[in-house]
């Protein structure tokens, strides 16, 4: 019988190092345990030790790691955070949330795992972003075009969706079927998404807390153009408005990849809609025809100089006050939301690596994020 008491001996480094690298204070930490600031203190310089019980309360309560973490030798070695985003100047990456940061830490999971499951190969011949590769303001157009070609993107198939939840699934299997992967992970108010590059693996995370799915479409495709510069990237307000190049090179082509140049032209002419005096309500009209926000379709004109930066910062502005802060959770099947967050390609991947007997049910459930005997509602699931 172990004894939850028991003060271990363990690297003070470690302790200092797992507060730090989730951009927290010694007080937070301290009030999520119901400790003194003090007392964290005293056990970060090593003028006293944590029990057994309360360094498993530090490991997965706050610092999100596993408890063999602390009594590891030495500091474990991780990438920098800012090294994923280096369009984001280093003073945004110091105030970072722990939520955020943990969510990262959490993508980089997925990565791993899809690197063991395939070997370190994109099971994809080719895949997208590869293909694609880092594109310049001047190519914009004729990359979009390339994209929605291989994805399959047309207005057609756009009007033809029930709804831009519907829109959202075809665009996220669209991507993972290219060979990026795209996990949905609750963020509330932090950002709206981000992406994380990997030469083989490269991610898209979609915050599930997204006012609607149409904010979820161009986060989407925002992240994308990210990847494509073999970089990752954050979709918050500071990006959208930002005049880093690649933020602008990311927002452009998320609108032209969204809504196709030519159709919108013809959509205006068609419905006799002057730019220069557009309405709200034709706005929405024309939005519901490409399945994405008014905003998006605001900026697109913004674009191609058929309306004013003023009348589109003043638009923007109008259109967030009216909005709540985040989307209230209707609650639902644990099970489908679980499916909703990991994605039904990744979920089936691990299924089927665990069929063939290349990792165990105790490797899936973990890779699952679920308990070994929930595997089989999984998997009904999945394979319905």
């Amino acid at each position: 019988m172990r004894n939850i008491n028991q003060i271990i001996p363990i690297e003070t480094e470690i302790l200092k190092w797992a507060r730090k690298r989730l951009n927290l204070e010694i007080a937070e930490v301290a009030h999520k345990i119901g400790k003194k600031p003090s007392e964290v203190t005293n056990w970060e310089n090593g003028k006293s030790l944590p029990s057994l019980a309360q360094l498993e309360e530090l490991a997965y309560d706050v610092y999100k790691i596993p408890l063999a973490t602390f009594f590891l030798s030495e500091v474990p070695q991780e990438p920098k955070i800012n090294q994923q985003f280096r369009t984001i100047p280093d003073s945004e990456i110091d105030n970072l949330p722990p939520a955020f940061i943990i969510s990262v830490k959490e993508g980089q999971y997925y990565q791993a795992v899809l690197r063991e499951l395939f070997d370190n190969k994109n099971p994809v011949p080719n895949p997208l972003f590869k293909a694609i590769g880092r594109v310049e303001n001047t190519s914009l157009q004729k990359v979009a075009d390339t994209i929605r070609e291989k994805l399959l993107i047309s207005l057609e198939i756009q009007s033809s969706f029930k709804d831009s939840t519907e829109a959202f699934k075809y665009y996220r299997n669209a991507l993972e079927t290219s060979g990026i992967f795209v996990f949905q992970q609750t963020l509330k108010t932090i950002c709206r998404g981000y992406s994380l590059y990997d030469s083989e693996f490269p991610i898209i995370v979609v915050n599930s807390s997204e006012i609607s799915d149409t904010g979820k479409n161009f986060t989407l495709f925002h992240e994308f153009c990210h990847l494509l510069h073999a970089t990752g990237g954050i979709s918050n307000e500071f990006t959208y408005q930002s005049t880093n190049n690649i933020e602008v090179i990311c927002n452009k082509l998320a609108s032209l990849i969204l809504v196709d140049t030519h159709e919108l032209l013809d959509e205006l002419k068609l419905k006799q809609i002057d730019p220069k005096q557009v309405s709200d309500l034709q706005l929405g009209i024309i939005s519901k025809k490409f399945r994405v926000s008014k905003e998006v379709i605001l900026r697109k004109l913004l674009d191609l100089d058929l309306t004013t930066q003023k009348f589109y910062l003043e638009k923007r502005k109008e259109w967030l006050s009216s909005l709540p802060l985040r989307k209230k959770s209707k609650g639902g099947n644990h099970f489908n939301i679980k499916l909703s967050k990991l994605g039904y390609n990744y979920s089936s991947i691990v299924l089927r690596n665990m069929y063939s007997g290349k990792i165990s049910k105790y490797q899936a459930s973990e890779y699952l994020n679920t308990k070994i005997n929930y595997l089989p509602v999984i998997e009904k699931l999945v394979f319905k």
